[in-house]
């Protein structure tokens, strides 16, 4: 399996996270977005964004992807003001 596609894909939910609707061009039906979008941590909320951007994640890269979105998050956290 390459491994380019996957992780373009998965920047590209992430990007989806961070940009706000308005910018986006969502309109319509859609649940409106969180004030602050949120970095999945937990196993089931990784599983519920992977899910939702078409992507699987192999078992086998469970792990380096929590510890990257890990790292993310405290980098979002970082970059909103907070933590240290």
């Amino acid at each position: 399996m390459p491994r380019a596609p996957f992780f373009h894909r998965l920047r590209l939910a992430i990007s989806r996270w961070f940009t706000p609707r308005a910018a986006r061009g969502d309109e319509g039906d859609v649940a409106p977005a969180p004030a602050v979008a949120q970095v999945p941590q937990a196993p089931e909320e990784i599983a519920e964004a992977a899910v939702a951007a078409g992507i699987v994640i192999p078992e086998a890269c469970a792990p380096g992807v929590a510890a990257n979105l890990a790292l993310l998050a405290s980098h979002a956290e970082r970059m909103r003001g907070g933590g240290a």
